[in-house]
């Protein structure tokens, strides 16, 4: 290692060997050394000579501005003192290292340590020059920490545009499914009005339809003529009338404004209920229904006319999964029991079952796997938002091929539940 009479004779030796420049006539040559050391201190960019042994051989005025030393300060020191700590200085830039400053070329976004302690970003060109018959490391430093500043400013608002577009985005979709719900609810307000005017005017020819048919069974009666087929098929009359009177009452009653009136419902019954509307469905279709009901099952509080709207409702999936098969034929079981406080009910069919994608949408408001006309997706969704108000789930397991199997889970009494 050199010594400082050693360092000084060799830069006293560099500057010896400058070429001088020739003035003009008759005016003294400008001093060499004046004339590159104003280049050097006047450059834009900071520029580091080092020595082989990692020393600051000089500096000029722009490295104040980047570093924060002075040139007298830099000047003889090692390069290691613009070097960051890694274990105080966490950023993803690449660090100032010596071995960097060991080979020719450029690196960008280079961090290097500023004498306040603070990090700054540079791009460094590195040079590799002679200086007689000692090599030198030329270091070009050109701070791009306001870039750097400017790119990550650029790169957060760029996520927080691209969050709030996507924001909007969803909103926009919230709406458009908000709006789809109310259009179906105005279709489903007005079918409900619809279908109460068709029971009122079907009543009326069917109550006609009865006192005809007893008019004759009374006539026959007291004549004493009739045969037992005739007899037979007046009975059959009457009866059927009296069923399809007691669905329009029934239908009547269920299509009526809903008002949330809560008290204890008997589970059976509702599900005894919901099948009346689909029992001729059912038989037409091959359909058997096999009943396990549990006989310590309590009454719960609900609003029943919306229990048998979820029983209605898994009942009609239950009777389209079947008929998808092609069989013409199926069977439901439907189950119940009472288990800690609350009321367990399987409802379970051997139709065509569902794959992942229908199971994931199931409970999707309009999301349906029947052809148009034939559902609308409201369904499950409807039995969903039910349930929930009573504190209760549903749960479906289906395989295609296989059937589906809802169980649903509802307390005795949904206040007690926190």
């Amino acid at each position: 290692m050199r010594t400082a009479k050693g360092r000084a004779a060799a830069a006293a030796s560099r500057k010896a060997k400058l070429i001088p420049l020739r003035g003009g006539a008759g005016a003294p040559a400008e001093a060499p050394e004046s004339k590159y050391e104003a280049i050097f201190n006047q450059s834009s960019d900071a520029i580091l000579t080092i020595l082989p042994d990692g020393r600051i051989d000089a500096a000029n005025q722009a490295v104040e501005e980047v570093t924060g030393f002075l040139k007298g300060e830099l000047s003889g020191a090692m390069i290691d003192v613009l070097v960051p700590d890694p274990s105080k200085h966490l950023h993803r830039a690449r660090p100032l290292t010596r071995e960097l400053l060991a080979s020719a070329g450029t690196f960008e976004d280079i961090a290097i340590l500023r004498k306040d302690g603070y990090v700054r970003f540079v791009d460094l060109h590195v040079r590799r020059v002679m200086s007689g018959q000692e090599p030198l490391t030329l270091a070009l430093l050109r701070d791009v920490t306001g870039k750097k500043s400017m790119e990550r400013e650029l790169i957060t608002k760029h996520s927080e545009l691209r969050n709030a577009y996507f924001q909007l985005e969803k909103k926009n979709a919230e709406l458009q499914a908000m709006q789809e719900t109310l259009v179906q609810s105005g279709k489903l307000a007005a079918l409900g009005e619809l279908a109460a005017g068709i029971a009122h005017e079907l009543n009326q020819p069917l109550q006609g339809i009865r006192g005809y048919a007893q008019e004759i069974q009374h006539h026959f009666s007291a004549a004493a003529a009739a045969s037992p087929e005739i007899e037979a098929g007046l009975r059959e009359i009457v009866s059927n009338v009296d069923k399809m009177a007691g669905i329009i009452g029934y239908l009547r009653a269920f299509v009526r404004k809903s008002v949330e009136e809560y008290a204890w419902a008997d589970l059976h019954l509702a599900i005894e209920e919901s099948l009346k509307m689909l029992g001729r469905q059912f038989a037409v279709r091959g359909i058997a229904v096999e009943r396990d009901f549990g006989k310590d099952v309590p009454p719960i509080y609900a609003n029943a006319l919306q229990l048998e709207q979820v029983f209605i409702n898994l009942a009609t999936n239950a009777r389209d999964a079947i008929e998808a098969t092609g069989r013409g034929r199926g069977t439901v079981w439907i189950s119940t029991r009472f288990k800690n406080g609350f009321v367990e009910i399987d409802f379970r069919d051997d139709g065509c079952g569902m794959n992942e994608r229908s199971k994931a949408k199931a409970f999707n408001p309009f999301f349906t796997t029947k052809e148009v006309g034939k559902g609308m997706g409201l369904g499950l969704s409807l039995s969903y938002g039910i349930l929930s108000k009573l504190n209760g789930s549903i749960v479906v397991q289906s395989e295609l091929g296989k059937g589906a199997a809802f169980r649903i889970r509802i307390p005795r009494d949904f206040r007690e539940i926190g």
